[in-house]
């Protein structure tokens, strides 16, 4: 049986401390990655990145399937189009929404084997959970409805091949906010709806937030709040399912002790 090719897209900007465990969870993805598929990771670095030299050497160490592209740090917009660009040169099947603050679990593919199998168009889950070193993890169903979490969302390159076609790309090139949404309604203009795969509380995709994210995790706990379809969550299990969250907690815990003592 031929290999389902996924592509992972990733625009990166600063947080290299966060981007290094997300490549350390992709080290961990890739040694597990089940046998009917094959996955690339796609990183779309911009050359003034004052963090970019990080970057690129975690890069370099890393041991999975990857390939990058520079893009102009203009608009989020544009760089998630360019990343894409590369992965349908590349001749993907699927390509993956990610964040360069997003840990999936290697168990995900479980969760999609069946869609995959069925060369299903577009499909993704409707919970996650975000995390925060300072503060309680949240659970978060119902995040992005009435579509499907931008994180881990997997669209065939047939979809793909017809947006950019329609619309010159995904995501319109000069915006920076309200990318899953967006990026669902150009799909749905030209007949395509997501299938939404539940995932119960298993926790497939966890989004790390930090001080400089666009979406803060202060502004999600509200939007939450004011959906009721947030709840908090227990940091030990997550830690039980992902061993690199509980050393980036531990890295990010020992960094702020020595700017304190310092």
């Amino acid at each position: 049986m031929n290999k389902i090719k996924i592509a992972i897209v990733i625009p990166c900007w600063k947080r290299s401390i966060v981007l290094e465990y997300v490549m350390n969870q992709f080290d961990l993805l890739y040694q597990k990655t089940p046998n009917y598929v094959d996955v690339m990771v796609i990183y779309v670095f911009s050359k003034n990145d004052p963090e970019l030299p990080q970057m690129l050497f975690n890069y370099l160490k890393s041991n999975h399937q990857r390939d990058y592209i520079y893009s102009a740090n203009e608009f989020l917009g544009q760089k998630l189009n360019d990343g894409i660009w590369l992965a349908l040169n590349y001749n993907f099947d699927y390509v993956m929404n990610c964040g360069s603050d997003d840990l999936i679990h290697p168990k995900l593919f479980d969760l999609y084997k069946k869609h995959l199998l069925n060369k299903e168009l577009l499909f993704g889950i409707n919970k996650l959970y975000f995390y925060k070193d300072d503060q309680d993890p949240l659970f978060f169903s119902g995040y992005n409805k009435p579509y499907v979490v931008g994180a881990g969302r997997m669209i065939h390159k047939s979809i793909l091949m017809h947006v950019f076609s329609e619309y010159g790309g995904l995501y319109s090139k000069d915006i920076n906010r309200g990318m899953d949404t967006m990026s669902s309604n150009r799909m749905h203009e030209i007949g395509y709806v997501e299938k939404t795969v539940n995932p119960g509380k298993f926790p497939y995709v966890i989004d790390i937030k930090s001080n400089i994210n666009i979406n803060s995790f202060q502004k999600i706990n509200r939007s939450g709040n004011a959906t009721k379809h947030i709840v908090p969550a227990d940091r030990y299990y997550l830690f039980r399912h992902f061993k690199i969250l509980q050393e980036y907690e531990f890295q990010i815990t020992n960094l702020s002790a020595k700017k304190v003592f310092s």
